[in-house]
């Protein structure tokens, strides 16, 4: 008859509950870091020619958004905005297709812009895998690269709107909010609110209007002094019809808007 010494009995069980453990996480599967929106498809992989307006119409340069699939599978948008003097501004995002195609999740988006000298602004990068967004210096410049970590309730969105105010346009939501990450001041995260606006008298065109989420009263006061901040869409399909932002940060308030589209939407 084989004895268990009283010693060696507490050792073993606390070595076969270690065992336990350790067999019982390995078929676990690693968190994985991703944007909490699933996002409405565009209605085509196309190119859109758009133009750059200001507020009176008058058509500053030519604009562009670019949907296309790549060969991993990914979806690649591209939207390139310019204006005469030189200033630009382009932003890139790509998706991957979820609920087999009938919804995006963005992997990783980004903006670059120049001035109206043609000086190259700040890199910003959300990468939404890595969950980290960071601001890159232009080169020669004696600012150093800053990141910043992503939220694990990553509601991070720079680039999409146009896909992300879909459910507003479709009357599902009342309000969408998310964050933005911004640079300029100092890389941070800002949360904002996008709420449906003014439809047009002949109800075939739905606006989106949208702005920090800073409480009512603060979003009231920061309302007269922020840019007003518009999307247009067609009413009937969610089509995206043009948009009014700034080209960068602190540069010209424009409003882009596709070929074939009267840019002249109402701006109050």
């Amino acid at each position: 008859m084989i004895r268990t010494s009283r010693l060696l009995l507490p050792l073993r069980l606390a070595t076969l509950a270690t065992l336990l453990v350790t067999l019982s996480g390995m078929g676990a599967e690693p968190a994985i870091a991703r944007s909490a929106f699933e996002l409405t498809p565009p209605h085509a992989l196309e190119t859109i020619p758009a133009g750059t307006y200001d507020d009176r119409g008058r058509r500053l340069g030519d604009a562009a958004l670019y949907w296309k699939k790549l060969p991993d599978g990914t979806i690649h948008m591209r939207a390139v905005a310019r204006v005469e003097n030189g200033a630009r501004n382009t932003i890139d995002a790509w998706f991957e297709e979820i609920d087999d195609g009938r919804a995006l999740r963005v992997l990783r988006e980004q903006s670059l812009s120049y001035d109206s000298q043609g000086e190259r602004l700040v890199l910003v990068e959300v990468d939404h895998v890595k969950r980290e967004a960071s601001c890159t210096p232009p080169p020669g410049s004696s600012d150093r690269r800053e990141v910043l970590e992503l939220p694990e309730e990553d509601r991070v969105a720079n680039t999409t709107m146009s896909l992300l105010f879909q459910p507003l346009v479709r009357g599902e939501r009342e309000r969408v909010e998310f964050e933005a990450f911004m640079c300029r001041g100092g890389a941070r995260l800002m949360k904002f609110v996008a709420l449906p606006g003014r439809a047009s008298e002949d109800g075939k065109v739905a606006e989106v209007r949208f702005g920090p989420n800073l409480g009512r009263v603060a979003s009231w006061l920061a309302s007269v002094v922020v840019p007003k901040l518009r999307f247009w869409f067609d009413a009937r399909d969610g089509q995206y019809l043009a948009h009014r932002m700034p080209l960068y940060g602190g540069g010209p308030e424009v409003v882009i808007s596709r070929e074939g589209v009267s840019a002249g939407f109402d701006q109050r």
